[in-house]
């Protein structure tokens, strides 16, 4: 029985022994199957040759180098008969990394193996880098090597890309998409900026395209400038092979000019390097590499583009004269709007680099109230119609409503089609039962009698950083108050005071410590107190049964605007909510004080008139917001007035009737 067990666990080890020789010779076998994105033809730049390189299936790889011929131009074929070098071997061993793929070669001219790290950045380039060749003595020992082999190739070292000769075009959209003006200028050959007004890029997608292919395609038309040596006249039409990002953030483009056969291949492909945050600069190589790009401002080529607009409308109408001037779009992050007779320039902030946006709308037709506009915005591909509903012009405020957007170039294709008709009708503006009218603000506004007078004081709820605080206004530091030349005041005798008083009606003064105290004479010790803000009234109105207004704060750093949701509870309060932008929310009424609200304050305010303070209360809810509040005369409860009006008028009287 042991005889037959020490039998068994003999034989046992001996399978083991063999499978695992099988094992390791079936892993030192040379040879693997190559399959996309490896397999195909590519072509490249390195060192100064054309290097045409081909992947095949069976593993096998040729990468064969050829010298251009000097004043060859563009009669010579790139695969003529200056051969420098040829490297013909085959691929021993693939594997698949983290983010790339790791081929060792086997060149079978030199018997020695390389390390090939080959990255794939889109189904049309592959960028590798290379180790140098290592002859080997035995298949075992480099087996054992390979590792250390490809440690070696060093993290910095520059890519070769390598271009595949049967691409297929990419979306553009990433790197480039609009219509610009572009300004060039060569590192070699000449010295200085051409700026031909003539110079176009376009980056937009052909009429009728399918959305999957939108735009694969651009066209840069350089203008030739006259004291400068390398411009030149040329109209290229490139196909974008794809783009990809390094860690530096740079964004990186292959492009492959559709206008050169497909026998030049040294005219044909180029990269192009931007960055997402400097998209106006462009750099661009004179070859098919990639390597001379470092940044956008530093490259053979260096590219600015300023957007432009794609057409230029004529008007057709007119816009009425109290529209003139200059306004704010509080809908649009406080954009700022000029309009003239025929035009309405629209100007935003499109992040906080100070990159603008600039939108055109041309007067085309009217009827009413409704304005048809043809809009045009600078960088953008196509012209729009867009239909404009105004209300009348009150106060400071136009309020509007702005229709969807419609392609014009649909109604040069059908020209019997009336874009009034379509584009200002009711359903254009959308069916959203839960919409308001959105307004400009003339920029500075006019101060106005604000909707609501009285003394106050008041309580506040709402975001941390959007309280009402004291502070120094134009300042830093918040006021001293029991120090310096101001006097001591009784804590029972501080409040927040919110206060529209006097002959200073069109400003609400909000001051969070106001010490009510009197001396005894009746005066306020307080007299030299500064308000901790102000704000100007600009206009007010009701819609939606909310009464709403907008003020002016000189002193805020980022936003002058606020609109405010106002309403009177009862005889001695008033309730106000302040929208967190220029704009109110859409669900924001006179208690909100939540972001989701639109909102970031709300305010109580408890009246609190002294006998001597002369500060009536006056409320108007905007109901009817063209009458003139300046033509009232509130005359306040002074005994010496009132008296001196009743004396005169006794006199006017009596002479009357002796006459």
């Amino acid at each position: 029985m042991a005889e037959s067990l020490n039998l068994f666990y003999s034989m046992f080890l001996v399978v083991i022994y063999l499978l695992g020789y099988f094992v390791h010779l079936n892993e030192c076998v040379p040879g693997c199957t190559l399959d996309r994105p490896l397999l195909g033809e590519f072509y490249s730049y390195e060192n100064g040759l054309e290097t045409h390189s081909s992947f095949k299936e069976t593993g096998d790889i040729e990468r064969r180098f050829y010298r251009r011929e000097s004043g060859a131009g563009a009669t010579r074929k790139d695969t003529g008969g200056l051969l420098v070098n040829e490297d013909l071997g085959e691929c021993f061993k693939l594997s698949i990394k983290q983010n790339y793929y790791e081929v060792i070669y086997r060149d079978k001219s030199q018997s020695c193996f390389q390390c090939y790290q080959i990255f794939n950045r889109t189904k049309n380039i592959n960028q590798i880098r290379k180790s140098s060749c290592g002859e080997t003595t035995s298949l075992v020992s480099n087996q054992m090597n390979f590792d250390d082999l490809c440690r070696s190739i060093d993290e910095q070292s520059e890519f070769i890309t390598l271009f595949l000769k049967t691409y297929s075009a990419e979306e553009c959209r990433r790197t480039i998409y609009g219509t610009f003006h572009f300004t060039y200028e060569f590192r070699e050959g000449g010295i200085g900026i051409c700026d031909n007004p003539s110079s176009r890029l376009i980056s937009c997608p052909d009429p009728g395209t399918p959305f999957e292919a939108i735009n694969e395609r651009f066209r840069m038309k350089y203008g030739y400038c006259k004291y400068l040596t390398s411009s030149f006249d040329a109209d290229q039409l490139n196909q974008c092979l794809g783009s990809w990002s390094t860690p530096d953030g740079n964004i990186i483009t292959a492009i492959a000019n559709e206008r050169v056969g497909s026998e030049r291949w040294y005219d044909k492909f180029r990269c192009m390097l931007t960055r997402q945050d400097q998209p106006q600069w462009f750099a661009k190589s004179l070859f098919a590499e990639c390597s001379s790009l470092s940044s956008p401002t530093d490259g053979p080529e260096k590219v600015i583009i300023t957007p432009v607009i794609p057409e230029e409308p004529i008007a057709s109408c007119y816009f009425p004269s109290n529209l003139t001037g200059q306004w704010i779009n509080t809908a649009n992050v406080n954009a700022r709007v000029l309009i003239n007779a025929t035009h309405i320039h629209e100007i935003a902030k499109v992040n906080n680099r100070g990159w603008l946006r600039e939108t055109y709308y041309v007067c085309q037709q009217t009827s009413r109230s409704q304005y048809l506009v043809k809009a045009v915005t600078k960088g953008e591909c196509f012209s729009y119609y867009i239909c404009f509903d105004f209300k009348d012009r009150h106060h400071n405020v136009l309020r509007y409503r702005k229709s969807k957007s419609f392609m014009s170039n649909l109604y040069k294709l059908y020209p019997n089609r009336d874009p009034f008709y379509e584009v200002c009708s009711w359903t254009s503006f959308g069916n959203d039962a839960n919409w308001k009218y959105q307004i400009f603000v003339l920029d500075p506004p006019a101060p106005i009698e604000c909707p609501f007078t009285g003394m106050w004081t008041f309580k506040q709820v709402g975001q941390p950083s959007s309280l009402i605080h004291t502070r120094i206004r134009g300042g830093v530091t918040p006021r001293p108050r029991d120090h310096g030349w101001y006097i001591t005041c009784d804590p029972k005798y501080m409040v927040s005071q919110w206060s529209i008083c006097g002959d200073q009606t069109k400003s609400m003064f909000a001051d969070r410590e106001y010490c009510r105290q009197l001396d005894p004479y009746g005066t306020p010790i307080g007299v030299y107190e500064q308000p901790d803000y102000i704000y100007q009234c600009a206009g007010y109105w009701r819609e939606d049964s909310r009464s709403m207004m907008v003020t002016y704060d000189r002193d805020d750093p980022y936003i002058n605007y606020k609109c405010w949701v106002y309403e009177r509870r009862d005889l001695t309060t008033i309730t106000l909510s302040r929208s967190a932008g220029s704009a109110c929310g859409f669900n924001q009424t006179s208690e909100s004080y939540r972001p989701e609200d639109g909102a970031d304050l709300a305010v109580t305010l408890i009246e609190a008139e002294r006998i001597h303070d002369d500060c009536p209360i006056r409320y108007d809810d905007g109901r009817n917001v063209f009458i003139d509040l300046e033509e009232f005369n509130f005359y306040y409860a002074k005994s010496s007035n009132i008296e001196m009006n009743r004396i005169f008028f006794l006199i006017f009287f009596c002479f009357i009737h002796l006459i």
